[in-house]
């Protein structure tokens, strides 16, 4: 018997930079079935010389541990090269993960709470 994971919404990924520095704006959702595509496109980024990575989230919808390793691994691989990651504008329900996980206090977020970012998004 095989797991047969699908989502109705899969993640899609735009990504704008220049020199050492990108934006990657990310809609839908990032779990098992999408962070190996998520993690090869940061670690690109890396080999092209952007270290100072800033993450749009207001528009991912979801995320797993699956995603949340992926973030992860990106801020240990910037700050390892001298940059950073900055996740912007994170989606209610992703805020709240990375509060109950306890990342709030290891990942650089903006604005830094939800009254701030418009809490009042909808699902």
């Amino acid at each position: 018997m095989a797991l047969d994971v699908r989502r109705n919404t899969p993640l899609t990924t735009e990504i704008r930079g220049s020199q050492h520095h990108a934006l990657v704006i990310l809609t839908g959702e990032l779990d098992v079935s999408t962070a190996g595509q998520l993690y090869e496109e940061l670690a690109a980024l890396t080999r092209e010389g952007m270290v100072h990575v800033a993450l749009d989230l207001r528009a991912l919808e979801f995320i797993d541990s699956t995603g949340i390793s992926v973030l992860i691994a990106e801020h240990k691989r910037t700050a390892a090269a001298g940059g950073e990651l900055i996740i912007l504008m994170p989606h209610r329900q992703v805020r709240r993960v990375f509060e109950v996980s306890g990342l709030m206090g290891i990942f650089d977020v903006l604005p830094k709470d939800d009254a701030a970012a418009g809490g009042a998004r909808s699902a």
